[in-house]
């Protein structure tokens, strides 16, 4: 069995040890990238739970993991993914004006 990377990463203000496969970099990149999204989230809607917030974030970051695989799967396929389909242009509807977002200070 080869080497296990090992660091210690801040995530959402809490230290976690890590272990896995892969250089340390990599490890420090995937701590880096969940405490970027759960802060994301926790600052779009503050009154959440830690726990609430690294729910959110873990939804989005396997959504977005879903896309990516229907993207590969498709385009191993030789079809094109849903999103790169055209759109009939009677199907396509006017951009909603952009959501304003007032962010509330906190204490």
């Amino acid at each position: 069995m080869a080497d296990q990377a090992r660091v210690v990463v801040t995530i959402f203000g809490e230290e976690c040890a890590l272990r896995g496969d892969g250089t340390p970099e990599r490890l420090r990149g995937l701590g880096a990238l969940v405490d970027a999204r759960m802060r994301a989230v926790a600052g779009r809607t503050p009154q959440l739970s830690k726990t609430r917030v690294a729910m959110l974030a873990a939804l989005q970051l396997a959504d977005e993991l879903g896309r990516l695989q229907e993207v590969l799967v498709t385009r191993a396929e030789g079809t094109p993914a849903i999103e790169e389909r055209p759109v009939p242009a009677q199907a396509q509807a006017p951009a909603p004006p952009p959501r304003r977002i007032t962010r509330r200070p906190r204490a």
